[in-house]
């Protein structure tokens, strides 16, 4: 055939177009030539039209065709072969195409599997180095040489040679029609390495993959070798951490994953994990040496306060005690350390001084002063408040120049004049606050001022009166009244007498005015002598003229106030009048009862005559009324404040919508009703109840959960307050009675009687929680008639009226014991020592400052006491109470002085402000009124309570927290709020200053928004913003990926489509994260862009794939926060269980669920744990050893590790227990002591182990025995040789005795009576 015609033909069937084509094709695609068919004669023209379409086809042929069109090839190659039409060049070019294309598509398929298998290689892979290895040899196999057969280089040879053969013989034409556009053969290796890229194979990630294994073998390298150096010495293991530590710096975040998850086959823990726990132990051991160096690089004045220094020493220490034993000895500069604790011990302990007269006061300032002057010159300088040391010494120096001064005074012939002295030393003391509390014998002074006349007493009570004051009335008719009561002589020596007479008619006419009373039938005849009264008082030339005319004004008020009450009450009267015609009936109504109750008293509503409309009113709107009136009935400061806030609330959610725009005050209420629940459960506390303890408990747990300014409302909470104060009464009470069973018998009777009045004086709340009062009251009847004698003697109260009674009847009784109770009563010196003082403790007990009659009785109080004889004055045992009486004013002014210390705001100001706080509170009733800076102390607090509010803040301020960037806006508001001065005592400003920026940059991310016309300006401004951030703040940031998004979102759809596109190359443990980033890229386009991403089918189908991987992920956060954490694990691995293999490989924090499986069993052996069970402390021994064997991450993971803490401390109280058992001996001395002691370490065990203490049956045959024995010895021991049935007892007993075991009869200490009884008898 003609070469040209043939190459013509061919080139014109490319052109035909391709309706034609296909045609031809379906035409020829179900023909299967027989071999008659091929011998048969055809026509030249459909001969050669056969051929061109056998060429055409093979021209289209490639390694994307169809099975199908390939099964035609493989025909129309079998046609070629037996046609005639075809000469060898063309069937050699046919076959090797065909050839060629079969080879191809196999090659491809292997290039596809070897791709997968790469994009299958994780970096969390614990063989990820044999992975890449194992990769790279199956692409060098493919991929192979042109000698090297079957593979891919050598298929492209040949078929190149073929096509290189037919050119170089001219067959251009036929070389294009039959070669197509098969052109890899020719390609260079760029080009091969695209084309393989489009075919599921990238070379770029093999070659990644393959440096990154260089890498990571490196890093491995050393971790290796620091593995099998583990246990060299501290240098060497150190120097083994940095050199991997320099080693992994280097490494990418992919390759710094491989060398954390390289785990050889032989090792229990990958050698990265045991790295970062060395790295960890060696950086704690380290930070302690740094912070000792560090403070020995500081100077004394690098600490501005002492608590700011031994802070700092407590930190170390702290520190330090954590590490263990080895560690410790890896902080080599722990000595030099020393000084510095010594320092701090000093410091802090004479911060704990309290100046007291105690003579432990004066030894621990000696000691402290003796340590001091031992220290270092050095070490001197950092005791930051030696001055305070300093000055307790001259204080007690000062102290003790005062007392010497008073005792002296009972050898002073002018006595008088001593006493001046000694007061003017005390009164004249620099520091007087602390000196006078140093001294010890003021209460003599004091005693001997007592001995001046009369008048004095009068003189300062006059001298106390200030006009100003709130207690000027009281305190002027009580001066007066004790005036009124001094002889004649006795007044003229009051200097002060015109002043009195001038103060009483002001306090008078305030009297009078105080006790007008509006319903009094001469309720106006009184009120006109008032304002005569006051109308007549005149201050003229008096010094405190300026305070009494103020006293005129007020009571000037009060008359026009009473006056006004008339109008008041005619108002609301008019005000009820005009409901009947009022158009706003509810409104006015309201505000016409609003009217009624703020009249000033129930007198002034009583006069209002026609109540009984409003009130008529009211009833037929009953409803709204009642609920608006219940809202504004509410009193803070009333008892029922709470419930009835909560059934204001309950109403007004019955009423209906129309309804309720009527009741005008209902916000607020919620917060009440919460309150109120913590009030209900406080009141709902029953010490009857066996869960009392448990219901004090969570009440307090309610109580704390609300917030301060909710807390303020708890009415109640000094219930709570009581309710644990019982609960803490009655431990300590059970923790006396159980130490009976080792009580000196010399003390037993005695301890027993004042258990037994302390029970009786407790609470009977605190009573019902006492769990050891059955053992007191055996106690109690086994020592009956002295116990009484001793309760009756102690039971003696100087205030009680029939005190003397109670004093002879206790005589009588002691009287009625025979010689050897007698000798158990221990207190009978108590008995003694009161019975001729009697009356006069009781006069002394009466004395209260209220009293108009106080002057006169402490007179006559101290008459008496100075008639008695000097050894009869010290059993007056409330004297104190008389000294207490003239003390009140001394005490009061060392308070109003503390508060004038707090004016100056220094750095102690806070201390000062709690001070006086504390003496203040500590001041009873009486004393606190006589405080009138008060308020000054008052104001300072709160002006201090925004400081510490805005501290508190910023200690709490979590980056990581989802209302991070709110906290810190309220933060920075609140600290701007506050004061120049108030800021600078702010000391943790540094830490709002650190996270202000992320806030920043959080904030704005979260702001963006595309549709935004400065959306491009503020997302630049954000990137800005966070690479400006320090590395190690930017993962605070916690909004980034939108940042992201909004940056993927300015590069529009095209850029979504390729992240879309790119997905299946993303690491696996980033995909979810992936998936979300382009989510959140695709929402941040305009809707335009969205519908050109053409792959948005792919995300959507994604998103379904990770939406059960994220529950997974989030489940195993939240794993070691669970309550059961057991019942969540195997929660999360069924959920584990159901994910695919591409799903779990999406579950990067996978190693922590697939690590634990150590901690559960851990966990789960805890839970076990049963009391019940034969092999209980078996079970707690396994069970430490499985826990200790823990490393001390995974220990932190044992959310029930306190219940093996409980259980080992039961074991270790039942192995006790039994010790205590397995050492009774019958034959000791002290048996029944140790029978008892056992019994009670017994019921002290939880009842849940008592089953375990293996020799309980011994204890109990024990207890028995002693019982026994015991009622043989209270037999003997109560019979009365003087009795008429002396005999009869004397047998019994005998009887008794001789029922008793050989061993019990042991036991029997008082047996020797009972022979000398029966020898009485015989």
């Amino acid at each position: 055939m003609n070469r040209k015609l043939t190459a013509g033909v061919i080139a014109g069937l490319l052109l035909t177009p391709t309706a034609i084509a296909n045609a031809q094709e379906n035409d020829a695609q179900p023909r299967v030539m027989t071999q008659t068919e091929q011998v048969a004669p055809v026509m030249t023209v459909a001969a050669n039209t056969a051929k061109e379409q056998i060429i055409a086809r093979l021209g289209k042929l490639s390694e994307n065709s169809t099975d199908d069109e390939m099964a035609i090839a493989k025909e129309d190659l079998i046609i070629v072969k037996n046609s005639s039409d075809f000469d060898f060049t063309e069937e050699e070019l046919i076959e090797a195409k065909y050839n060629y294309i079969k080879e191809q598509r196999r090659l491809l398929g292997e290039l596809k599997t070897i791709g997968d298998s790469i994009n299958a290689i994780s970096y969390t892979s614990k063989n990820f180095l044999q992975e890449v290895t194992n990769a790279k040899d199956k692409y060098e196999k493919f991929l192979g040489n042109a000698q090297q057969e079957k593979s891919y280089l050598y298929v492209q040879d040949q078929f190149r040679q073929v096509i290189v053969e037919a050119l170089e013989n001219g067959e251009e034409a036929l070389v294009s029609a039959i070669r197509g556009t098969t052109l890899q053969y020719g390609y260079d290796e760029t080009g091969r390495n695209n084309y393989f890229k489009g075919k599921g194979f990238d070379i770029a990630k093999l070659v990644k993959l393959e440096n990154d294994a260089t890498a990571v073998n490196g890093a491995t390298d050393t971790l290796d070798a620091f593995v099998t150096n583990a246990n060299a010495d501290y240098e060497t293991v150190l120097n083994a951490l940095n050199a991997i530590t320099v080693a992994y710096d280097v490494l990418t975040p992919d390759q710094k994953k491989a060398v954390a998850a390289y785990h050889p086959a032989d090792a229990t823990i990958t050698p990265y994990k045991q790295y970062t726990d060395v790295q960890a132990k060696v950086g704690a051991a380290s930070k302690v040496a740094i912070s000792i160096a560090d403070l020995e690089k500081k100077k004394p004045d690098d600490f501005k306060t002492a608590t700011n220094f031994t802070s700092a020493v407590a930190a170390i220490e702290k520190s330090y005690n954590a590490l263990d034993e080895t560690l410790q000895k890896w902080v080599t500069n722990y000595d030099t350390f020393k000084p510095y604790q010594e320092a701090a011990d000093i410091s802090k302990r004479i911060a704990a001084l309290r100046v007291s007269s105690d003579e432990a006061y004066r030894t621990e300032v000696g000691e402290l002063d003796t340590k001091y002057k031992a220290l270092t010159e050095k070490a001197k300088e950092f005791v930051k408040n030696v001055a305070d040391l300093e000055q307790a010494t001259t204080n007690i120096a000062a102290a003790k120049s005062i007392e010497a001064l008073i005792a002296a005074i009972e050898n002073e012939s002018n006595k008088v004049e001593a006493i001046q002295k000694a007061r003017e030393a005390y009164d004249a003391s620099s520091n007087h606050k602390d000196v006078k509390k140093i001294v010890n014998n003021l209460a003599t002074l004091v005693q001997l001022e007592k001995d001046y006349q009369a008048s004095l007493k009068v003189e300062k009570l006059i001298t106390e009166l200030d006009p100003a004051s709130t207690t000027f009335e009281k305190k002027t008719l009580a001066a007066y009244a004790a005036f009124e009561k001094l002889t004649e002589n006795e007044q003229k020596f009051v200097k002060e007498a015109e002043q009195l007479k001038l103060f009483y008619k002001y306090a008078e006419a305030s009297k009078q005015a105080n006790a007008l009373k509006p319903t009094a039938s001469d309720y106006q005849t009184k009120l006109a002598e008032v304002k005569v009264s006051i109308a007549h008082l005149d201050a003229t030339g008096n010094a405190a003229k300026a305070a009494l005319d103020a006293i005129k004004v007020q009571l000037d008020a009060k008359i026009e106030a009473l006056e006004n009450e008339d109008v008041a009450v005619a108002a609301v009267i008019t005000q009820i009048d005009a409901l009947n015609g009022s158009s706003k009936l509810v409104e006015d109504m309201l505000a016409a009862r609003t009217a009624y109750e703020a009249l000033p008293t129930s007198a002034a509503k009583k006069r209002v005559t026609n109540i009984k409309i409003l009130t008529d009113l009211e009833k037929s709107h009953k409803t709204v009324v009642n609920v608006v009136s219940l809202f504004e009935k509410l009193d803070t400061s009333a008892k029922n404040y709470l419930s009835k806030a909560k059934s204001a609330y309950t109403a007004y959610n019955k009423l209906a919508a129309a309804d309720q725009v009527y009741v005008q005050n209902y916000n607020g209420l919620n917060d009440i009703v919460k309150v109120t629940e913590v009030v209900v459960q406080i009141n709902a506390l029953n010490p009857s109840k066996k869960t009392y303890k448990d219901d004090v408990k969570a009440a307090a747990d309610a109580y704390t959960a609300l917030g301060v300014t909710l807390q303020e409302q708890v009415v109640n909470y000094t219930d709570l307050t009581k309710a644990q104060g019982y609960v803490d009464t009655a431990k300590a009470f059970d923790d006396r009675i159980l130490a009976l069973a080792n009580e000196n018998p010399e003390t037993f009777v005695s301890t027993i009687a004042t258990l037994s009045a302390d029970y009786k004086a407790m609470d009977k709340n605190a009573k019902k929680l006492v769990e050891q009062a059955k053992a007191l009251t055996t106690y109690e009847k086994d020592n009956k008639a002295v116990i009484k004698v001793i309760q009756m003697i102690d039971a003696l109260n100087p205030t009680s009226k029939d005190y003397t009674k109670k004093v002879l009847a206790a005589r009588k009784a002691y009287n009625a014991l025979d010689e050897v109770a007698q000798k158990r009563v221990t207190n009978y010196a108590n008995l003694t020592a009161v019975e001729d003082v009697a009356s006069l403790i009781g006069l002394i007990a009466s004395l209260k400052p209220t009293s108009k009659t106080f002057l006169e009785d402490l007179k006559t109080a101290r008459e008496l006491y100075e008639g008695l004889p000097e050894e009869k004055k010290q059993a007056i045992i409330n004297y104190d109470a008389l000294v207490a009486a003239e003390n009140e004013q001394t005490t009061a002014a060392g308070v109003i002085a503390l508060i004038v210390l707090t004016e100056e705001q220094d750095a102690d100001y806070l201390t000062k402000l709690m001070n006086a706080r504390v003496a203040y509170d500590q001041l009873s009733s009486n004393q606190k009124k006589l405080v009138t800076n008060i308020k000054d102390l008052t104001t300072r607090e709160k002006a201090v309570k925004p400081i510490l509010n805005v501290m508190v803040q910023i200690n709490e301020l979590d980056p990581e927290a989802k209302n991070f960037v709110s906290k810190v806006n309220s933060v920075r508001k609140a600290y701007d709020k506050l004061t120049k001065d108030q800021k600078k005592y702010i000391d943790n400003i540094d830490v709002l200053l650190k996270y202000e920026p992320i806030s920043n940059v959080v904030n704005l991310i979260s702001k963006l928004k595309s549709s935004s016309s400065t959306f491009l300006q503020e997302t630049s401004r954000a990137r800005s913003l966070y690479d400006a951030l320090p590395t190690d703040m930017q993962q605070y940031v916690t909004n980034y990926y939108l940042l992201e998004a909004a940056e993927a979102s300015i590069l529009g759809a095209g850029n979504v489509m390729q992240m879309i596109t790119d997905l299946p190359s993303i690491d696996p443990k980033q995909y979810v994260k992936r998936v979300q980033e382009i989510r959140a890229a695709y929402n941040a386009l305009p809707k335009d862009q969205q519908r050109a991403v053409q792959n948005y089918k792919v995300l959507q189908d994604q998103e379904k794939v990770v939406k059960p991987v994220i529950k997974v992920v989030e489940d195993i956060d939240r794993l070691l926060t669970a309550k059961d954490m057991n019942s969540q694990y195997q929660k999360i691995l069924k959920a584990y269980d159901k994910l695919d293999g591409d799903q779990r490989r999406y579950v990067y924090n996978d190693q922590l669920l697939l690590s634990l499986d150590n901690v559960i069993k851990v966990y789960n052996n805890i839970a076990k744990l049963n009391p019940k069970d034969k092999f209980y402390f078996g079970m707690v021994e396994a069970v430490r050893k499985e826990y200790d064997s823990l490393n001390s991450i995974d220990k932190q993971r044992i959310s029930n590790y306190s219940i093996l803490l409980e259980a080992e401390k039961g074991m270790a109280d039942v192995k006790k227990v039994v010790e205590m058992i397995a050492a009774l001996s019958s034959t000791s001395s002290s048996y029944i002591e140790d029978v008892a002691n056992a019994v009670a370490a017994y019921k002290t065990l939880d009842a849940k182990v008592r089953s375990q203490v293996i020799n309980e049956d011994v204890l109990k045959q024990a207890e028995k025995d002693v019982a026994t024995v015991l009622k043989v010895v209270q037999a003997i021991g109560s019979i009365d040789p003087d009795s008429s049935n002396f005999e009869k007892k004397v047998l019994d007993a005998e009887k008794s005795y001789s029922a008793l075991s050989l061993e019990q009869q042991d036991l029997v200490y008082n047996y020797r009576v009972l022979e000398e009884y029966l020898k009485m008898i015989q």
